[in-house]
């Protein structure tokens, strides 16, 4: 089934590249058409994004059972992934900023995770917004690809900032599965990408009291947490 979905940048390439990272391909693979050109507007005033509209057969499909491969270490994977050239890459690129640092990757199916730790203030490298990073990321998943004849998606982590963030997810959705099973009524998360949504997918189905749906928002999803069996005497 044809599936269509609008993704939005300040450019026509941001747009591009938020809707490769949210459906985990390369930017050869994606076929887009442009909806709205950006435009800058007069002296930053009046501007507006760009919006593409991509079109593929059997885009990212979600189910109840939905998982994640847990990340294992490089060198204990298959060696189906080169990860050496994207390495060598992203260590030139912070030999320009950072003088000690160290740089971790790990590997889960096409799925390359760089972990990179250091003393130094490491915030310019996430930029504003992430859109430093994430345009690192695209970047270095366009030549994971390239090498490797396949999509490969690449995501950094910068001094356990994904981690703090994935467990803090965590956290919120442990707490909103924990009220809707005392209030015995659905309660829902803010809209988010697919990686997150994954995330949460893995805690609710933790627990066999809920259940869950999700409902596109945007160029994000919604999901809402309900329980599985309501007890009108609860409602």
């Amino acid at each position: 089934m044809s599936i269509q979905k609008e993704y939005e940048g300040k450019t026509v390439t941001d747009a591009t590249i938020e809707a490769c990272k949210d459906l985990g391909i390369s930017r050869e693979d994606l076929e887009f058409e442009v909806v709205k050109e950006g435009s800058r507007g007069l002296l930053g005033i009046g501007g507006r994004n760009a919006v593409i509209k991509v079109l593929s057969d059997g885009l990212e499909q979600e189910t109840t059972d939905q998982a994640i491969t847990p990340a294992v270490s490089s060198s204990n994977t298959s060696e189906s992934v080169d990860t050496k050239k994207v390495e060598e890459i992203f260590n030139q690129i912070v030999a320009h900023f950072v003088e000690d640092s160290t740089v971790e990757i790990e590997v889960s199916d096409k799925n390359i995770l760089i972990k990179l730790k250091s003393d130094s203030n490491l915030g310019f490298l996430i930029g504003k917004k992430g859109e430093m990073i994430k345009n690192i990321e695209f970047l270095l998943g366009r030549i994971a690809s390239k090498q490797n004849a396949e999509s490969i998606f690449v995501s950094i982590d910068i001094n356990s900032f994904r981690e703090k963030k994935d467990a803090e997810l965590v956290e919120r959705v442990a707490a909103l599965i924990e009220k809707v099973v005392s209030i015995n009524r659905p309660l829902s998360l803010n809209p988010m990408n697919s990686y997150e949504r994954r995330i949460c997918y893995l805690e609710i189905e933790k627990n066999d009291e809920v259940t869950y749906t999700t409902k596109e928002v945007g160029m994000l999803k919604k999901i809402t947490i309900l329980p599985k069996v309501i007890d009108k005497n609860l409602s």
